[in-house]
């Protein structure tokens, strides 16, 4: 029993000697000025704390740049949405190494059309240009299926098989739909042309 007494107040010795000694030397270390007031107030650190939620830039930022051609922001988060089936919309709220890798990924598609813009020929550019903008156009053009089923009465002769009989409409409906968008879309271009022929 002695002996643990003597162990227990020698170890309490050492604590406060050790505590004592540890606050003289922080003491000794503090210039005066210090003393009364730490520079930085580290009682109250939470170290289990979360990292404060990442800043999102303005869409027009740019995130990254490939061969001097900056990508934006708002490029970047349309990339991500589509990469992430719209799960995740803001490039910078991914971690880093994400991040990183999803600008890599887009790195590729700027650098093929720096190339297409040098490699393609200005006549073919404008051909591609303009079959974009048709189909884009062409997708807004509605057909009801009375306007197909019609224009199928119609154009009868025309929708025939290889053996040559008749094909019924609903064997031929999607490619009917097409050729009346696609009539639809010529009078409409046509209503507004001003044609002159010499």
């Amino acid at each position: 029993m002695k002996k643990i007494l003597l162990s227990a107040s020698v170890a309490l010795a050492m604590i406060s000697v050790s505590a004592t000694a540890a606050d003289a030397l922080k003491n000794s270390l503090m210039p005066a000025a210090e003393k009364k007031a730490p520079a930085i107030d580290l009682d109250n650190l939470d170290v289990a704390a979360k990292p404060a939620k990442p800043v999102s830039r303005p869409a027009t930022a740019t995130v990254a740049t490939v061969n001097g051609i900056p990508i934006i922001k708002k490029d970047a988060d349309k990339f991500l949405a589509q990469a992430s089936k719209g799960q995740v919309i803001d490039i910078d709220l991914l971690p880093k190494k994400q991040k990183e890798s999803l600008l890599k990924g887009m790195a590729a598609s700027v650098l093929i059309e720096q190339k297409a813009k040098k490699a393609v020929p200005e006549e073919i550019k404008n051909k591609l240009a303009a079959q974009y903008w048709a189909k884009q156009e062409m997708v807004k053009i509605k057909v009801s299926d009375k306007e197909a089923k019609d224009f199928y009465e119609k154009n009868k002769k025309v929708f025939k098989g290889k053996d040559g009989k008749q094909l019924p409409f609903d064997k031929v409906e999607k490619y009917v739909k097409m050729q009346v968008m696609q009539q639809k879309f010529n009078d409409s271009l046509m209503k507004s042309a001003k044609i002159v022929i010499k």
